[in-house]
């Protein structure tokens, strides 16, 4: 079955253009080594404090004083995220200015001021100083220059981003690149209902990343769970239906299966999609506009397949969002460190109008969460052996593409932030 693919392009993370490794993108075969080198992922380190992040959404935060907590355990840093009275989103370092005490250890929050649970130094939303209990006895603690340290932090269609780098000036809008323009307006906020499920994996964060990335396991891993929604006898290793490289991101759109049908003998499945608004291979009706659905959009399903399933992003270096009929889900992936990570996903629905769609959405979830262990207990037995040495290197084919490119931009990223700390030395 033949692949469309697009063009490759050059890419900037912030220390000027860059173009994805051409032998990876030619030939598909990647350096074992990546996956598990001490090196690498301490070049991987440097790419994660200086890009720009996914950390959050900003219909976590309605409100002006409402806040989350984010970690990025890669660079050990919490970031807190607060809107602020001026209704401006901010981040800032969660570390008090007195004693380097983590500020905030719960994770979400409201009313826009942080009091120092080991002193009790108080700050606001602005990420201002307002209060130094026993104030005298600090005769040369500036209050105005001890405010809270800011993390650059952007919104891209209600998607929270923040770059760990002080110094650097690539906006979001540059870092997107071709990304930045598409789906503008799209209704992600159609889907108000979510969910949450995330774990540590003992695997590295770019094998957690590809799992996702390629439906060429469907057939073999997932048999017991999706492959009968995906696998048809047209497309049998549901190839993708359309891929595009995006500088240094990339999306496709995976195929679903026409011929799925619910089977007798799974009666509670069958009850599920029969009220389900989301994860369902057709579109429920479920939305009585249908111009705030993801399927009237024209970025959306772009070569109009009749067979299409979802389009999948998957922005450099961690962040994955899908968009289906009836709803959307997103990834973040967080290095820990070469053979651990931090996966999370969140998943919006419609909000259920009944106790069947209720039931449902649980479904649909455990279903997911299922399909999302399968691949999980797999990347742990991948981690493993691949420590062995016995291989020298991986093999990507032309359906894994989504694979090689982030294989191919990841080796030109890591060069290049190689290069710049052997030039700082």
């Amino acid at each position: 079955m033949g692949m469309e693919q697009s063009a490759l392009q050059s890419f900037d993370l912030g220390s000027g253009p860059l173009m994805p490794d051409s032998f990876i993108m030619e030939t598909g075969q990647v350096d074992l080594t990546v996956y598990t080198s001490k090196e690498r992922f301490d070049a991987e380190r440097e790419i994660f404090g200086r890009v720009w992040l996914n950390i959050a959404e900003a219909s976590e935060i309605p409100n002006a004083g409402d806040w989350v907590v984010r970690d990025v355990k890669v660079r050990s840093s919490s970031i807190l995220i607060v809107r602020g009275k001026d209704m401006v989103i901010r981040a800032f370092h969660n570390i008090c200015s007195h004693r380097g005490m983590k500020l905030v250890w719960d994770d979400k929050g409201r009313g826009g001021k942080f009091s120092c649970p080991y002193h009790a130094w108080m700050f606001d939303s602005a990420g201002d100083l307002r209060h130094i209990p026993d104030e005298g006895c600090f005769p040369h603690v500036d209050k105005q220059a001890s405010g809270l340290t800011p993390v650059r932090c952007d919104t891209w269609e209600g998607m929270i981003f923040v770059n760990l780098d002080a110094q650097g000036t690539q906006t979001l809008a540059d870092f997107l690149g071709p990304v930045a323009q598409r789906l503008k307006d799209v209704p992600f906020g159609s889907y108000p209902y979510t969910a949450r499920v995330g774990s540590m994996i003992d695997a590295n964060w770019k094998l957690a990343i590809e799992a996702q990335c390629e439906a060429y396991h469907v057939r073999a891993l997932h048999s017991r769970t999706v492959s009968k929604m995906l696998s048809s006898a047209e497309n049998p290793y549901v190839h993708p239906l359309h891929t595009e490289f995006l500088g240094a991101h990339r999306m496709n759109s995976v195929p679903r299966n026409p011929d799925f049908a619910l089977s007798p003998e799974k009666l509670v499945q069958a009850f599920s999609f029969m009220n389900a608004q989301q994860m369902v291979i057709a579109d429920t009706g479920a939305q009585e506009k249908p111009e705030e659905t993801f399927a009237s959009h024209p970025d959306i399903n772009p070569i109009r397949s009749n067979v299409w399933g979802n389009d999948q992003y998957v922005l450099y270096p961690h962040f994955i969002f899908h968009m289906s009929l009836g709803g959307w889900w997103l990834h973040r992936f967080w290095p820990i460190a070469s053979d651990k990570c931090y996966w999370e996903a969140v998943y919006h629905f419609e909000r259920p109008q009944s106790l069947r769609n209720q039931f449902a959405v649980q479904y649909s979830l455990a279903l997911n969460r299922d399909t999302l262990m399968e691949d999980n207990l797999a990347l742990v037995q991948q981690q493993e052996v691949m420590e062995s040495g016995a291989k020298k290197i991986v093999q990507f084919g032309e359906q894994e593409a989504l694979c090689k490119h982030l294989a191919a931009v990841s080796e030109a990223a890591a060069n290049d932030a190689e290069a710049a700390r052997t030039a700082a030395q």
